[in-house]
């Protein structure tokens, strides 16, 4: 059998690494910090093989028993119908009209390709669909169009559409991947201190997990701290334009 990927040593000089001046209750601190980052890569890495066995034909009960849960267990675990930031929780009213936009055009683009359920670069490809929203103008910013992203995700071109109602993408399905993404959105915009979900901060959760987006975003040039930063520069220009048309 192959060797575990993280040795406990190797966790362990991880952890006091992070501060090494820092006292045993300071790796305490951080120990936990790096307990619930593995919990939550141990909840995706098995998200990512539960939508393959599902893609696969394989049902709710032989995933529940290759996991040695029930099908009730495994299906509420890994359906996106408890994640409260998706359609089907009340944080979806936090999306920007512009983000909600993006994920109805996300949905089509799937559904054109046949897909079951929404994929993390279909929703990179919809958060640039409108070149007024921060996403896309973070991106021209970095000497990158729209089209080029789009030819090179293979993913096709995203619609635009009307602003949708929440209850309108109720019947969206979204990989582990892509809910992985939404989670990341979140966190984007906590950690910049917006308290909405726009266009930028789908592309960044988009591009926060490894996979097919983020390579092609980084042969690009687009990375994701650049497009971060670039997202900081559009947002500072708006602010100083708003306050000159103030003055």
């Amino acid at each position: 059998m192959a060797s575990f990927p993280a040795p406990l040593d190797h966790l362990i000089s991880y952890v006091r690494s992070l501060r090494p001046d820092g006292g045993p209750l300071d790796h305490l601190s951080n120990a936990v910090v790096t307990a619930q980052e593995l919990n939550d890569q141990g909840d995706a890495l098995i998200g990512h093989f539960v939508d393959q066995a599902r893609g696969s034909g394989a049902s709710w009960s032989q995933i529940g028993t290759a996991m040695g849960v029930t099908k009730q267990a495994a299906q509420k675990r890994f359906t996106a119908r408890d994640e409260p930031l998706l359609p089907e929780g009340k944080a979806f009213s936090r999306f920007t009209p512009r983000a909600r936009i993006a994920v109805a055009a996300a949905g089509r683009l799937a559904n054109a390709r046949g897909a079951a359920a929404m994929e993390a670069t279909d929703l990179a490809a919809a958060a640039i669909l409108d070149p007024v929203g921060l996403a896309a103008r973070a991106t021209s910013r970095l000497d990158i169009s729209s089209r080029q992203v789009f030819n090179s995700l293979g993913v096709g071109t995203p619609t635009p559409g009307p602003d949708p109602d929440p209850t309108e993408l109720r019947g969206l399905q979204y990989t582990t991947e892509c809910r992985e993404a939404f989670r990341n959105a979140l966190k984007t915009a906590v950690r910049l201190g917006h308290n909405y979900i726009g266009t930028e901060h789908l592309l960044l959760g988009a591009l926060s997990l490894e996979g097919p987006a983020r390579q092609t975003f980084d042969r690009l040039g687009l990375r994701a701290d650049l497009i971060e930063s670039a997202v900081a520069v559009e947002i500072a220009e708006a602010m100083l334009q708003q306050r000159r048309q103030a003055g």
